[in-house]
């Protein structure tokens, strides 16, 4: 292939884009059937900026060492202090780099975790979570420049905070950036050089997070009559009609990907996990602290030295031993690891849901999982509570009971889910072939573009 075009849709998911709303997406389906689709199994945990991440790097998250849009900054020798990720944290190469390296063309457009950029011989707009503002967003700098006479505005990474808008507001505003990132993709796709293009629309996931109850039968919160029941369907709608523009415009021996990092699946509510810890006694709260309704949990609010862990996360909950000789203030001892990790899988997989029935609530371990460069920072337990039907809240305490759907940035009504799409519409497969990995991405590019691929990439080639 003399081009690769990658447009990417976050948190796309197959049991709508491959099943219910196939036959209102044309170009969806012509890919389709011109090529091979399947399930993409993403990361664990299936976080954007992890999921990205892999795809883009072809490693896992044990080796490019992102979990979480936080994590832990150990240098700061604060115990438990939390700080919000940002591109200078992957050190390995992107694909659009590899692909520059060997003299040829590159794009990136709005790829999470690409804030601030890394400067390449190649073009990239950040991504989410960045800031305009703060930072430098485009590269090389005359980008900037084109991209404010393109759109006669402001550019806009991301619609921050979304979860405070009207489900009105959210309409709009999300369609506004999602139209503006697809103007300056169509714009680039003509204007420059390219061999690899890889864009990400990340309203979808947005839309996914704010509008999923009224298009699911299954969900507790499902209303059959609201204005907003074929809100989600028709942004999707929306990107397939935009998306058959883009491939009106590419050459007719562009490969075409199209993929999601990962999917999403309806959240009934949440599981406060650190209320859980403080009454477990796992984490323990200085003693002149009263928490008489719900507030966020800062770090300086912990007894760190009678505190053995303290967890993370929204959608999987992530816990972290406070380990001695790797943790500030660190309690448990290395002999007494294990047994702490096998008691809380223990534990936490007899939590029920609030209705009083058993969850289907998933384990994974460090251990057996998180094993590479990069693993001395993975959480020490990743869980998915009910199979991530259920999230976890671990930014808020003093919940009146051990469930409830809000977090300290707000609610959900839908979650990440392990498996997103994959089409890529020319290939010796043909149709549906099951499933393929996350990791598989990266090879594949590099591969359909004869270009060598590193020795340290364990995905496989797709078709």
């Amino acid at each position: 292939m003399k081009k690769v075009f990658v447009f990417g849709i976050d948190g796309a998911m197959p049991e709508k884009v491959f099943g219910e709303w196939l036959d209102e997406l044309p170009n969806i389906k012509k890919l389709m059937k011109q090529g091979c689709y399947a399930k993409l199994n993403s990361t664990i945990p299936p976080v954007s900026v992890t999921a990205w991440t892999s795809m883009t790097t072809g490693k896992n998250p044990a080796e490019h060492g992102i979990f979480e849009y936080l994590y832990r900054n150990r240098e700061s020798h604060i115990p438990g202090k939390m700080d919000l990720t940002s591109s200078f944290r992957v050190k390995d190469k992107r694909i659009w780099e590899i692909v520059a390296e060997e003299g040829r063309k590159a794009i990136s457009c709005f790829v999470p975790l690409t804030w601030p950029v890394k400067p390449y011989d190649g073009i990239l707009i950040s991504g989410a979570p960045g800031l305009v503002e703060k930072g430098r967003f485009a590269h090389p700098i005359e980008i900037k420049n084109e991209i404010k006479e393109i759109l006669g505005e402001d550019f806009k990474i991301d619609i921050r905070f979304f979860r405070g808008l009207t489900k009105k507001d959210i309409v709009k505003k999300i369609k506004k950036v999602t139209q503006m990132h697809l103007d300056i993709i169509k714009y680039l796709i003509k204007n420059k050089e390219w061999t690899l293009f890889f864009g990400v629309i990340t309203g979808s996931d947005r839309m996914n997070h704010s509008f999923w109850k009224y298009c699911d039968e299954k969900h507790r919160k499902y209303d059959s009559n609201s204005i907003f029941k074929n809100t989600l369907k028709d942004y999707y709608k929306f990107l397939d009609k935009e998306l058959g523009k883009i491939i009106n415009m590419l050459d007719e021996d562009t490969l075409i990907i199209v993929s999601s990092d990962h999917g999403f699946t309806r959240m009934h509510t949440r599981v406060n996990l650190s209320d859980w810890l403080i009454k477990e006694g796992y984490l323990v709260l200085k003693k002149n602290l009263k928490i008489t309704s719900p507030t966020r949990l800062e770090h300086k609010m912990v007894n760190w030295k009678k505190s053995k862990v303290f967890a993370n996360g929204a959608y999987d909950g992530q816990i972290f031993i406070n380990l001695k000789g790797r943790d500030p203030s660190g309690i448990v001892k290395s002999v007494e690891y294990d047994k702490l990790i096998n008691e809380l899988e223990e534990k936490i997989k007899k939590i029920l849901g609030d209705d009083g029935k058993i969850l289907n609530t998933k384990i994974f371990k460090k251990k057996d999982y998180f094993g590479g460069k990069c693993g001395d920072v993975a959480p020490d337990i990743v869980i998915y509570f009910d199979d991530l039907e259920y999230g976890a809240n671990t930014s808020l305490i003093g919940n009146p009971t051990l469930w409830s759907p809000q977090t300290a940035i707000g609610s959900d009504d839908a979650g990440h889910s392990r498996q997103g799409i994959f089409i890529m519409n020319k290939s010796e497969k043909k149709g549906n072939i099951g499933e393929v990995d996350i990791l598989d991405v990266a090879p594949t590019i590099l591969k359909k573009l004869n270009i060598k691929i590193p020795e340290d990439f364990k995905g496989k080639v797709i078709g």
